[in-house]
């Protein structure tokens, strides 16, 4: 059983910000953050699936909004660091109002580079253990902030998507270890475009790995 509330915060400009906190009731295993993507948000099924399992283990689970999406704006680039300070406000203040034994991240493309920004540096992210789907390899936003995290790392990717690049993984592996699911033929979304049955099958495998990843001894 758990109860939805909102986690309300104040940013350093003292903005009011609200977001939906799903909370177990008794002691949680710990705390879920789920980073979204600019047209991807927090329901969707690759970062829904494996949520909801573990909500069902015990985990409580934060979904962050972006400012930009609430204002019903696009995201840019030199936006990201603002951006990135909202989600870590967020997070501390969460970290702060309850305890929590373990930390996960599930990053969605846009989420998986904020997700990589704030584990550089911020000390609240450092024991996180980290899920990155669909990442944007080869663009600013994500390798060089992923190439300084030390967190357990899990990537998520298809062959077919606009960021798949062989040569820039691979340079991103001699950077620091990760594990990777990759899907031939898939693409952004991480489906099989044509064949709703295969993006089925890609959605069970991507859940199952990603919940077995998470639930990882460090």
């Amino acid at each position: 059983m758990f109860e939805v509330s909102k986690l309300q915060v104040v940013t350093p400009e003292g903005e009011a910000l609200a977001y939906r906190h799903y909370r177990v009731k008794g002691e949680p295993a710990g705390l879920v953050v789920l980073f979204p993507g600019v047209h991807y948000g927090a329901d969707g099924p690759l970062l829904y699936f494996p949520a909801q399992t573990l909500r069902e283990a015990g985990w409580d689970t934060l979904q962050l909004t972006y400012r930009f999406q609430r204002d019903v704006l696009g995201f840019e680039l030199e936006t990201m660091p603002g951006v990135a300070e909202d989600c870590h406000v967020a997070v501390r203040s969460a970290l702060e109002n309850r305890i929590y034994p373990r930390l996960l991240l599930l990053g969605k493309s846009l989420g998986a580079g904020l997700a990589a920004f704030l584990c550089q540096d911020r000390e609240a992210f450092s024991p996180a253990r980290v899920v990155y789907f669909t990442p944007p390899i080869a663009t600013p936003i994500f390798d060089p902030a992923f190439a300084r995290t030390r967190q357990p790392s899990h990537i998520v990717l298809g062959t077919l998507d606009r960021f798949y690049d062989e040569e820039r993984l691979d340079r991103l592996r001699q950077a620091r270890p990760f594990s990777l699911t990759l899907v031939d033929g898939a693409d952004h979304a991480m489906t099989i475009p044509g064949d709703m049955d295969a993006s089925i099958r890609v959605l069970r495998r991507t859940s199952q790995e990603t919940v077995a990843f998470c639930l990882e001894e460090d």
